[in-house]
């Protein structure tokens, strides 16, 4: 406990000590009328892009510049520079294609590009990094892009997924450069699982992006709806029983001409399925006249995890020929 104390009182006295002294250097630095070099971190504004182009690639979005002022400005410049209007900008009025700005040329040559609030009276010197800046420009294309969602949903025991997962939007607006938009199919999403659920889902979930600031979209998320039900079961009776291929000139029909069977699903789904949702039939192909009884094909709807115990099991067929 000894030991940690006496770390603890080295640790503040470093501390301590550090402070001291940069208040001295501060101080001394901003009595002095002395003029002195700093080096600031500045954005680059990009303007004037011909209409129906964009950039075709990423632009250094800031630069390293050197100021020169008295120690009172550039202390002054140095805490108040990030919320003034401090930047550098690049003009690509006349920029067709391809330029490669060589930058401390092109703000000499036009200083005014070099973007100082009148209440700092600091003075530019010079580009420390980077050195160049090429500019490249492609067509702008704006075009729909189909969302694919990297998603998976794990439900608990008892319950079950209704219907298909729900991508909201479906497609997202892209837009920029005509050489990538153009060859971009499809977005994904970040792969996400969702385990155990128990209730419906409806998430916000984030889009891949691997693209460059020159690219936009519409947007970042989309939601994600899944349909999660506990499982149930339900017997649905008076199932109509449809006869298939009969020939023009027999008439048939079912005996008896409808049944019953349980299916099992998602409660909220199986309640609002009627007989008609169910289709049973027989094909009178399959008859024979040793045979007047077959066991009919039930085809029910995809999110019907099991039907059984039909009833009754054998239809049979009644067959009038029609005069000629």
């Amino acid at each position: 406990m000894n030991k940690n104390l006496q770390n603890s009182k080295k640790g503040l006295l470093s501390t301590s000590l550090g402070a001291f002294f940069f208040a001295i250097i501060l101080w001394l630095f901003v009595i002095s009328e002395k003029n002195y070099s700093y080096v600031f971190e500045m954005p680059i504004e990009v303007r004037n892009i011909r209409e129906g182009k964009t950039l075709g690639g990423e632009v250094s979005p800031t630069a390293d510049v050197r100021f020169r002022a008295t120690g009172r400005e550039l202390l002054k410049a140095l805490l108040l520079k990030s919320i003034s209007d401090f930047k550098l900008v690049l003009d690509l009025e006349r920029v067709n294609t391809n330029y490669d700005f060589y930058l401390n040329d092109y703000f000499e040559k036009y200083n005014q590009k070099v973007v100082i609030p009148n209440s700092f009276n600091i003075e530019y010197v010079e580009i420390i990094r980077p050195e160049s800046i090429q500019i490249s420009l492609d067509d702008y294309m704006v075009k729909m892009v189909k969302v694919k969602p990297l998603i998976s949903v794990e439900v608990s025991p008892g319950y079950t997924i209704v219907g298909k997962f729900n991508i909201l939007p479906e497609l997202l607006e892209f837009k920029g450069p005509k050489e990538i938009i153009e060859n971009l199919d499809f977005i994904e999403t970040i792969s996400k699982k969702f385990k155990s659920v128990k209730a419906p889902i409806n998430a916000k979930v984030p889009v891949s992006f691997n693209f460059t600031r020159v690219i936009e979209s519409s947007d970042s998320l989309i939601t994600f709806q899944a349909n999660i039900q506990s499982i149930g079961e339900r017997i649905l009776s008076e199932i109509p029983v449809k006869i298939l291929n009969i020939p023009e000139n027999i008439q048939a029909f079912p005996n008896p001409s409808t049944v019953s069977l349980n299916i099992s699903g998602g409660v909220e789904f199986i309640a609002s399925l009627q007989s008609t949702d169910i289709d049973v039939y027989i094909d009178y192909n399959d008859f024979t006249k040793n045979e007047i009884s077959n066991e009919p094909i039930i085809q029910v709807p995809n999110d019907v995890i099991e039907w059984r115990d039909l009833s009754p099991k054998f239809i049979e067929l009644t067959i009038r020929r029609l005069p000629e």
